[in-house]
């Protein structure tokens, strides 16, 4: 995964994985660092920016260099998953009716040869009021996959997620991830398998248009430009992208910069988020943003360029819900290497029939003899995840405003979903960091 090779070093230069082999007997948590993650680029981004203890730095993981697969991308997808299939008796799979994960398990079920291979489902109803278990199981039963499904409700099927020392785990229904955890160990599952990571890998990157006319033409361009003017800077953004070209590269940074995040261009912590805290983090993610903007700019980066980056970096994959391991291929090394050296106009297909088949090319790719039997359409599961939020009862979060971490009545004023579900994890790692002898200080 991205995070695997991440460290943590002491005041001494010694380093560990584990931050807590660093933090001495009693280890202390910094609610200055705690704080950033309630500043946007953390809060909207899902990244772990900083060590969350005193004294502990997190150093930035070794940066994935490409490396071209002359025999492809599903190839590479085979490999990462046989890798991390290779001493499980019995493989687990994460999914949810669309395309990253049903990847995954076909290419699980691919590599079991003969090995018992079991798929997890929540069952949710998506924006549009369809299921996504009845889409699983409409995909398994079309692709004939020999895999065991198992339904989890988001009602009833609840755990405490197990407590990893690197920070908060910020998945939207963390409860019901971790009851998924205790099925697969209870079925005797021993690695759990999912597509994290697949879009900011190799979703297509906005401001494309120019890549995408040159590698495949005029008519591939134009097809592109009407998918893309359906969402972001649409149309206008394109058009920008193209001049900005001529710009020097500080002035073409700060530009897209400005058109692609203009609610990070110059951003504020939430206001729950209590003093001093709140104008801590508000500072360091106005630093954040700027160190962005020099980086595109000393690399040169056109607005493609720097859109693709800043899908997938930084980025901190969740850690395990529970006992068993936890990965995704998409964001196996090799994979990784393979997918990053791909030209950014090949995440795209023109000649595809939706523009959710289009902007899924890659991943469709590494499906193949399965294009009609696939969902034309992408699930989007935001009222789950509102209502998942409703169900929080703000007035337990009694750790965060004991400590003085958020303030309780902006708190109970809070409607954001994100912001409450971050304030929830939050909440959870700070309790079980105290219950592993920590000071939060």
């Amino acid at each position: 995964m991205i995070d695997r090779l991440a460290r943590f070093r002491d005041g001494s230069g010694h380093t560990a994985v584990d931050p807590l082999v660093l933090a001495g007997p009693v280890p202390g948590v910094d609610l200055h660092s705690v704080g950033l993650l309630m500043a946007p680029p953390a809060l909207s981004g899902e990244f772990m920016p900083v060590s969350m203890w005193r004294g502990i730095e997190r150093l930035d993981p070794e940066p994935v260099i490409p490396s071209l697969r002359p025999d492809g991308l599903r190839a590479a997808f085979t490999e990462a998953v046989r890798e991390m299939t290779a001493t499980a008796q019995v493989i687990g799979v994460k999914v949810s009716g669309g395309l990253d994960s049903l990847a995954t398990l076909v290419h699980a079920c691919d590599v079991a040869e003969g090995r018992r291979v079991v798929a997890f489902a929540i069952d949710m109803t998506d924006d549009q009021g369809g299921s996504s278990v009845t889409e699983v199981q409409r995909l398994m039963r079309a692709l004939n996959l020999n895999a065991e499904l198992v339904v989890l409700s988001p009602e009833h099927d609840r755990a405490e997620p197990q407590w990893s020392p690197i920070g908060p785990r910020f998945d939207g229904m963390p409860e019901v991830n971790a009851a998924a955890a205790e099925r697969a160990a209870a079925l005797g599952v021993d690695v759990l398998l999912s597509g994290d990571g697949s879009d900011e890998l190799l979703g297509v990157p906005r401001y494309a248009t120019g890549a995408v006319a040159a590698r495949h033409g005029i008519r591939a361009a134009m097809r592109y430009s009407r998918d893309a003017a359906r969402g972001g800077p649409g149309l206008f953004g394109e058009a920008a992208a193209l001049v900005s070209r001529f710009l020097p590269a500080r002035a073409r940074a700060q530009t897209y910069w400005a058109m692609n995040w203009p609610e990070w261009s110059s951003p504020v912590a939430t206001a729950v988020l209590a003093e001093p805290y709140r104008t801590e983090a508000t500072k360091w993610a106005r630093a954040w943003v700027r160190e962005q903007i020099v980086e595109h700019a000393v690399a040169h980066r056109t607005w493609v360029e720097a859109d693709a980056f800043d899908a997938l970096y930084p980025y901190t994959p969740m850690p395990p819900a529970g006992d068993i391991p936890e990965g995704s291929p998409f964001l196996h090394p090799s994979f990784l290497a393979a997918a990053l050296a791909l030209p950014l106009a090949d995440r795209y297909r023109s000649d595809l029939p939706s523009a959710y088949w289009r902007y899924k090319a890659q991943v469709i790719d590494l499906l193949p003899g399965a294009m009609a039997k696939l969902p034309p359409r992408k699930q989007y599961f935001t009222s789950a995840l509102a209502r998942q939020a409703a169900t929080l009862d703000t007035s337990k979060q009694l750790l965060v405003s004991e400590v003085g971490l958020v303030d309780p009545d902006q708190l109970a004023r809070e409607k954001d979903t994100g912001v409450l579900l971050y304030v929830a994890a939050i909440e959870r790692w700070l309790a079980g960091a105290v219950r592993c002898g920590a000071q939060i200080l």
